[in-house]
């Protein structure tokens, strides 16, 4: 199966196929808290793919640049591998599976603590749990179609500050059927 992922439209492609992914899915479990301030929402993306990109670039070894805007989002991501030392099996590997009807690209999974992990990081002011959850779901079921079976799901929050949040989150099948269920009814309207 041939998995065509093209990250500047954030669309996966399985087979010719075109899948929803498993942000798509679950985005009726996010919301906006500054609604008002809409670019609010734009300059966070962009920060959090730079977070992101850069984190992958530790992770293989390599020094990312290092602005001012990402630098205590990088000092934390130093100080959770450095406490928490995982190895990780897959970094930010785009995944579909046909059979689900969807694809998604989990942040990281691997070992930890000598547990089989998943791990979402997050770089905004809190870690949403429901919406966390169900998007947990999403990535557990794809990595199940790998045979990857997870002894437990977290979120990691990068702060701004220096510092992280680590916490374990239990992956939410009815949350994340709610949120197919919502994302088959209303195919073809933008999100």
């Amino acid at each position: 199966m041939a998995l065509i992922f093209d990250p500047d439209a954030h669309r996966y492609t399985l087979d010719g196929v075109e899948l929803p992914s498993v942000t798509q899915i679950c985005r009726f479990l996010s919301y906006d808290d500054k609604s008002d301030r809409p670019w609010l929402a734009e300059v966070a993306a962009r920060r959090g793919t730079a977070v992101h990109e850069a984190c992958a670039l530790i992770d293989y070894g390599e020094v990312p640049e290092e602005t001012p805007e990402i630098a205590g989002y990088l000092k934390a991501y130093r100080r959770f591998l450095k406490d928490c030392q995982p190895e990780w099996e897959g970094i930010e590997r785009p995944l579909a599976d046909l059979r689900l009807g969807f694809a998604g690209t989990p942040d990281r999974w691997g070992k930890m603590g000598g547990d089989r992990v998943l791990v979402d990081i997050k770089t905004g002011c809190a870690l949403r749990i429901p919406a966390l959850s169900a998007q947990l779901l999403g990535y557990n079921a794809l990595l199940e179609g790998l045979t990857v079976h997870l002894d437990a799901c977290y979120g990691l929050r990068l702060d701004k500050s220096g510092v992280y949040e680590l916490r374990q989150v239990e992956p939410n099948f009815r949350l994340f059927s709610a949120c197919m269920t919502l994302h088959n009814a209303t195919k073809g309207r933008k999100p």
